[in-house]
């Protein structure tokens, strides 16, 4: 279920959302991923409980020229960015704790 602040992405609107907001969440995810998966409910958590970060998801599938250029080297990998800068990455499944803390600080 998606929250008024999740939205999917291409590189154009990735960008935007980024230059645009005060803290965004990137979910770089693939629908074949297992942990992708596992984690959506958690991103959903995520959403609700923190409404005014703007969390992106792009589908690496459809959007595979974004992964080099965001260092993504493997699926899934959360990216948080501040004022436009990238402040924290988390790969691979993480603890729902470790990414509010991602948010947080």
């Amino acid at each position: 279920m998606d929250s008024e602040n999740i939205i999917h992405a291409d590189g154009t609107a990735l960008k935007q959302a980024i230059s645009a907001n005060e803290v965004v969440l990137v979910d770089f995810w693939a629908s074949w991923c297992a942990p992708c998966r596992a984690m959506a409910p958690l991103i959903d958590r995520l959403a609700s409980e923190f409404p005014a970060v703007k969390i992106i998801k792009v589908d690496a599938e459809r959007h595979e020229d974004l992964l080099s250029e965001y260092e993504v080297q493997s699926l899934p990998t959360l990216q948080v960015y501040r004022s436009g800068m990238r402040v924290e990455q988390l790969r691979g499944k993480v603890p729902y704790t470790l990414m509010q803390r991602a948010l947080q600080n």
